[in-house]
């Protein structure tokens, strides 16, 4: 894979170059996190930077002194972004003070939230995503959320985190329906980071994924499967089949579309594996990339794929903004139907992911 594939690396690097002197000394100064605040502040500016240039070549142009030509002015306005799992909140505070209008969440508040001017904090929310796919497949979860209008943005699940630290704060929850168009920015969003392309799908919506950890549509670590197994999951991971890896090219991440028959696992196991056989095998992040582009491909999004220019191994961007020609005119429910039939083929499960929801609230989950 190589860098600068979807912009220039002089218009990315110019926008960088402004935002680092606009915003960095700021962010550094008044860090309230453990952790090393040069490291997270320039990787969200370098973050910012790409999103930018990027919405350039997407929609009308945003905030003052911003240049309006005839081929901008006929490009569609700006639809508002959301950032899920948003973390330090420092992505979404830059993308605000540029002009673009957004909110982002996390399951826990962080201490860098207070760091900012009051109209970044009213866009920073602590709430769970609970996919509505997953309550529409598992009944006593719907039971739980009975009293939810999915009209609105947020709303309690008064008993299904009962057993979190702390039973008698109200967890406001979402479930990843957003307004038509807007624009999905998953940034190391670990458990949500599968999710993406199916909840944009639904959302009709354009993403940003940069996968980080691997997790399964459960909220669970896992290893990811790939083309090297036929995209089948394995309980036991990591094993790799030893037909899929002798058969499959030494690449790093592939997405072309598979056959039913490439679904199907063969028997064997990375042990069984020659060396040679066994050095083809992709990395666990290749595999992670490979297998969420994967499901992209499968509700019908042309991924396109970038090396951001980040102080960060994880630095693969994997960006939906265009769909094939037959995924376009499905209907709401078609595309529930089909996220459903993904996820129930996938394994979620529904408890798992709330079992998962109480260790991320309780402070104990990873923290990017």
């Amino acid at each position: 894979m190589h860098h600068d594939q979807l912009i220039s690396q002089q218009r990315v690097q110019d926008t960088y170059t402004q935002l680092k002197k606009d915003h960095a000394k700021r962010l550094c100064d008044h860090w309230a996190e453990q952790t090393d605040s040069s490291k997270h502040v320039y990787e969200d500016l370098s973050i910012a930077a790409f999103l930018i240039e990027l919405w350039k070549d997407m929609y009308k142009p945003v905030g003052l002194g911003r240049i309006v030509d005839e081929q901008s002015q006929a490009r569609p306005v700006f639809p508002d972004f959301v950032d899920i799992g948003c973390g330090n909140g420092v992505l979404v505070d830059i993308l605000l003070r540029e002009g673009y209008k957004g909110w982002g969440f996390d399951a826990r508040n962080r201490k860098s939230w207070t760091i900012f001017e009051s109209s970044t904090q009213h866009h920073l929310k602590q709430m769970m995503l609970v996919p509505q796919p997953l309550l529409d497949m598992n009944p006593e979860l719907s039971q739980k959320t009975k009293e939810v209008s999915p009209k609105l943005l947020s709303r309690l699940l008064p008993k299904a985190f009962s057993a979190s630290k702390s039973p008698d704060t109200n967890i406001a929850w979402h479930n990843g329906i957003f307004p038509t168009g807007t624009f999905i920015i998953s940034n190391h969003a670990d458990e949500l980071t599968p999710w993406t392309p199916l909840l944009a799908y639904l959302s009709s919506s354009p993403f940003l994924m940069i996968p980080c950890c691997s997790h399964n549509l459960s909220g669970l670590r896992f290893r990811a499967p790939s083309k090297f197994n036929g995209y089948s999951a394995d309980t036991l991971a990591p094993t790799y089949f030893a037909g899929s890896v002798t058969k499959a090219k030494s690449v790093a991440i592939t997405i072309a579309p598979t056959s039913e028959e490439d679904h199907q696992p063969r028997q064997g196991s990375l042990k069984d594996l020659s060396p040679a056989s066994r050095s083809k095998q992709p990395s666990a992040y290749a595999a992670l990339c490979d297998w969420v582009s994967h499901l992209s491909m499968a509700v019908g999004y042309e991924i396109e794929k970038e090396m951001l220019r980040l102080p960060s191994t994880r630095n693969i961007g994997l960006v939906g903004r265009k769909m094939i020609a037959d995924a376009e005119g499905a209907s709401v429910s078609e595309r529930m139907e089909k996220v459903k039939a993904i996820a129930l083929k996938e394994g979620a499960d529904g408890g798992a992911w709330l079992d998962r929801a109480r260790i991320l609230m309780a402070g104990k989950g990873e923290k990017h």
